[in-house]
C-alpha cells in the first residue's frame, strides 16, 4: 500500500470511528423522551392535601402519583447532570424541593426542601439496595445559631424499603444518605465520633445548598443559577 492509500485509508477509518462515537452517544439520548418542568409547576396530592414543586427548572422521563406519592423518574435539577429516582410524598404540608443532587464521590444523596404546613414529609432515594441503617442517614433542620442534627426518632424515623419520614418541621430539612462503610460496632462512641465522616459530608453539602441559595436570591427570576 502506497503512503497516499495509507493516508486516505486512515483518514476513513478515523471518520468512521468517529461516526460510531456520536451515533453511540447521541441515539440512546433520541430514544429517550424527557418533560421539563418549572417552580411554577405543583404536584398535588389531593389525598393528603400537600403539594410539591421545585425551587429551580428540572426535568424527568416520567412522573406519577401512586399510592400518595410522586415518583419522578430519572429526575434532575438544571445545576445537575446525573439523572436519580426519587418519591417523595408529603401530608397536610406545601413543600418545594430547593436542592436535589447525587455524589459519586462521596457516594452520597442529599435533598433539601422548605416546608408550609405542620404535616410530614416521606422521601425515598430508590437505593436498590438491601435494608439501610440509620447510622447512614442525616437529618438536619435550621437551629437559632447552627444547623440541628436529629437523631432518629426525634422527628424523623427509617421505615422499611429505606423510606425516611420527617414529622414536625415547619421549615427547611436537609436529608442526606450516605453509602460508606462505618464501624461495626460503634454504639458505645459518642455521636459526632460515630458519623464524623457523615457530618463533615454533610457540612460540605449543606454550605453549597446556603451559598447557592443565597446566590439564587439576589439574581433574577429568569436568571440560571449556577453550582
Amino acid at each position: 500500500m502506497t503512503s497516499a492509500n495509507s493516508e486516505i485509508f486512515c483518514s476513513l477509518l478515523v471518520a468512521v470511528l468517529m461516526l460510531v462515537l456520536i451515533f453511540s452517544t447521541v441515539l440512546p439520548s433520541q430514544a429517550q423522551s424527557f418533560s421539563t418542568f418549572t417552580p411554577a409547576d405543583k404536584f398535588s396530592i389531593p389525598d393528603y392535601n400537600a403539594t410539591i414543586s421545585f425551587a429551580v427548572n428540572g426535568s424527568y422521563s416520567e412522573a406519577t402519583l401512586e399510592n400518595n406519592a410522586w415518583s419522578f423518574q430519572d429526575l434532575s435539577l438544571n445545576y445537575s447532570q446525573v439523572r436519580r429516582n426519587l418519591e417523595f410524598s408529603a401530608e397536610n404540608s406545601n413543600v418545594t424541593i430547593l436542592y436535589y443532587r447525587y455524589s459519586n464521590d462521596f457516594r452520597s444523596e442529599i435533598i433539601s426542601y422548605s416546608v408550609q404546613g405542620q404535616g410530614k414529609q416521606t422521601v425515598n432515594f430508590d437505593l436498590n439496595s438491601s435494608q439501610s441503617s440509620p447510622t447512614e442517614w442525616m437529618v438536619t433542620v435550621p437551629g437559632t445559631e447552627t444547623l440541628v442534627f436529629l437523631a432518629e426518632g426525634e422527628g424523623w424515623n427509617l421505615l422499611p424499603g429505606n423510606t425516611v419520614v420527617v414529622t414536625g418541621s415547619t421549615s427547611n430539612v436537609t436529608v442526606v444518605h450516605f453509602s460508606i462503610l462505618v464501624p461495626v460496632d460503634n454504639s458505645n462512641l459518642p455521636f459526632y465520633q460515630q458519623h464524623s465522616v457523615a457530618i463533615v459530608t454533610a457540612a460540605a453539602f449543606v454550605i453549597t445548598v446556603a451559598v447557592a441559595l443565597v446566590i439564587r436570591t439576589k439574581r433574577k427570576p429568569n436568571e440560571v443559577m449556577p453550582l
